[in-house]
């Protein structure tokens, strides 16, 4: 995959996200960002991906019942972590990661990334956010007063910021 030189929210889709995992402290909210990815006309190397839609989710993350993989570090053997919640975690229900795929597909669109909420802390990634990304790609997270930042991760041991622009056709 492609890492993008920037991303786009479209028609202040960035407010309805902020506004959707807002409403959800003081758990983590989560969104799927729908969208486009695009190359630069001036520079066919240059890419960024156009985000038109948030498409809100439900946190369904339960200790006892994740439909995620375990990480192979035992959580609870770092230090400075808090006991895992949904203060701290997120799980995207299944339902609507269906539903918005078919609605993206409706509409010649796809599937970008997903958003969450840090309402405890920074727009970083956390030491949980990057045990549990298993794949190269991108994540966008809102801190507690709403400010969104784009990382692209790597690894565990490797991200970086990703600049993030916003566009409105008012």
């Amino acid at each position: 995959m492609k890492i993008p030189e920037h991303i786009e929210f479209h028609n202040n889709c960035h407010l309805f996200l902020c506004e959707n995992l807002k409403a959800v402290e003081p758990q983590e909210g989560c969104a799927i960002l729908i969208g486009n990815k695009r190359t630069s006309l001036d520079n066919k190397e240059k890419n960024f991906w156009e985000i038109k839609n948030s498409w809100q989710c439900s946190n369904v993350w339960k200790k006892s019942n994740s439909r995620l993989c375990e990480p192979k570090i035992d959580l609870r053997k770092k230090k400075n972590l808090n006991p895992l919640s949904k203060r701290n975690r997120f799980e995207i229900d299944a339902k609507d990661q269906i539903a918005a795929q078919r609605w993206a597909r409706k509409y010649n669109l796809e599937i970008l990334c997903c958003a969450h909420s840090h309402p405890l802390g920074n727009n970083i990634p956390s030491k949980i956010d990057l045990l549990w990304h298993h794949s190269p790609g991108l994540m966008v997270i809102a801190d507690r007063h709403g400010s969104l930042k784009a990382w692209w991760i790597e690894n565990k041991d490797s991200f970086h910021n990703v600049k993030v622009e916003f566009f409105s056709l008012t």
